[in-house]
């Protein structure tokens, strides 16, 4: 059982995205004094706060929905149909609950002049670090061969943290919306994962973590 799907986890991740929701946002402490330093730091290095502007698209619908459309293509023609269908159902359902989760949580957006403006959206939690937190993620310990996997999550998890820094520097998500979002994009990569080993469809890993630098033996590389 990897590390996110254990259930500890996915209670710690729970707590975070809760404690993110109910401390975090413009009454917030930290929250604001963040958004603040970011918004001096664009106006100091535009050419840094255009790179993030650009860079920030990784987490967005078009990369996201993509590499896992990809991904899941590639379970279905190793002949992988359940794992696939993980995956589908994981990047989908968490995207719904972002949407849904905004709409009910209502956290007005920083209006500190940020450099990207969205008028009509809601802030927690953030959907670029969900989105990405979970796509990469699920793509890095679904799709990915067990001889890839270690390399792969430590680049998802990367990416997803570099995405959802972004967002704060281009002042469009207070840091509890990126927290939140990273936490919630975790928890449903995690709660897949534990669905998936006890109903067969993943591959049950006893010994060690993937996070630990270790994978499936060398007899069960070659699984999903």
């Amino acid at each position: 059982m990897t590390f996110f799907s254990r259930p500890v986890a996915l209670l710690v991740l729970a707590l975070i995205f809760l404690l993110a929701w109910l401390f975090g946002g413009p009454a917030n402490g930290v929250d604001l004094p963040v958004i603040e330093y970011a918004a001096e730091l664009r106006a100091w290095a535009p050419g840094f706060a255009r790179f993030a502007a650009s860079f920030t698209h990784f987490g967005g619908a078009a990369i996201t929905l993509g590499i896992a459309a990809v991904a899941t293509a590639s379970l279905l023609v190793r002949r992988h149909p359940g794992a696939a269908l993980l995956l589908a159902g994981t990047v989908l359902t968490e995207r719904f609950l972002v949407d849904g989760l905004k709409a009910w949580i209502g956290r007005p957006r920083p209006a500190i002049d940020p450099l990207v403006h969205l008028p009509q959206s809601l802030a927690y939690p953030s959907g670029h670090a969900a989105n990405s937190m979970a796509a990469f993620l699920a793509v890095a310990l679904i799709a990915t061969p067990a001889r890839y996997r270690w390399a792969t999550t430590v680049a998802a998890l990367i990416l997803a943290v570099l995405v959802g820094c972004s967002r704060v520097l281009l002042g469009v998500h207070w840091p509890s919306d990126v927290i939140g979002g990273w936490a919630l994009g975790m928890f449903c990569v995690g709660l897949a994962l534990l669905v998936g080993q006890r109903s067969g469809v993943l591959p049950v890993e006893p010994q060690h973590d993937i996070v630990g630098r270790h994978g499936l033996p060398a007899d069960q590389q070659e699984s999903a």
